[in-house]
């Protein structure tokens, strides 16, 4: 159960726990403990320097397990698809998360230098988690970029001064965090059910409009929108609408004119 030193976390524990040797940083901090059972819950503290003209491709090897990256300073990246395209390059906020599930492996390349924090969180971590009194119950995740995340946030404040202790009492603090965020993510991160019905949940209201906002001084398209909460341009608008009660350009046009 104990954290942070080499020779008490061997094997692919080990190695998933490391994931800033993706980063080009086999050396980043990090944390790793077995909260409950044999699942491995991870933190490592990434500070990645980009080089001007040479962006950096990460790639993340699949696995069952989600990672979650939680952004310490604002930062540019895009997406390569498993065809090999890459997606426009995006500007993250500080504090704002990536969820992302690696059943297929994950890629990005960075555009500018990056400080986060990166979680690797295995399925049958959430599996353990998911049979606590009163914990929600394990089921699949629902997969995000740059979404607002104020829990995780201050959660991640408060592992930061843990990278700098080398004792065993770290183990009686890690251990209640690392539960605490999975049964976040569980309580609000859930996948929508493939007949939501018409109307938008309630994390697929939240993520269209901080997309907007974020993007107010840019073109946007209707299909751009509705493919940050995984819908089609058609089907968005109208569930926008019946949520919210006016359609989604009506609503961005109404931000736009408050933002000046």
């Amino acid at each position: 159960m104990s954290a942070t030193w080499e020779n008490v976390v061997r094997g692919d524990a080990l190695t998933d726990a490391r994931v800033g040797r993706h980063f080009g940083d086999s050396e980043a901090p990090f944390l790793s403990i077995a909260p409950l059972d044999k699942a491995r819950f991870s933190v490592t503290h990434l500070r990645c320097l980009a080089q001007v003209g040479k962006p950096r491709a990460v790639r993340i090897p699949a696995q069952p397990a989600y990672f979650v990256m939680l952004y310490l300073r604002d930062v540019d990246h895009c997406d390569i698809e498993a065809s090999g395209v890459e997606t426009p390059i995006r500007r993250f906020r500080t504090g704002s998360i990536c969820l992302v599930d690696l059943v297929r492996g994950a890629s990005i390349r960075l555009h500018s230098h990056l400080e986060s924090l990166a979680f690797h969180l295995p399925n049958d971590l959430f599996h353990e988690v998911g049979v606590l009194p009163r914990a929600p119950r394990s089921q699949p995740l629902r997969c995000l970029r740059g979404s607002r995340d104020r829990i995780l946030f201050n959660i991640g404040h408060a592992l930061l001064p843990l990278f700098g202790r080398g004792d065993a009492s770290i183990n009686d603090v890690l251990r209640p965090i690392a539960i605490a965020i999975c049964i976040h993510l569980l309580d609000f991160y859930q996948a929508a059910p493939a007949s939501c019905g018409t109307a938008l949940s309630v994390w697929q209201e939240k993520d269209a409009k901080e997309y907007m906002t974020d993007h107010l001084r840019e073109d946007m398209t209707m299909a751009e929108i509705a493919g940050k909460v995984g819908m089609s341009a058609s089907r968005f608008a109208d569930a926008f609408a019946a949520t919210v009660g006016m359609a989604p350009q009506q609503w961005l046009d109404a931000q736009r004119r408050d933002w000046r």
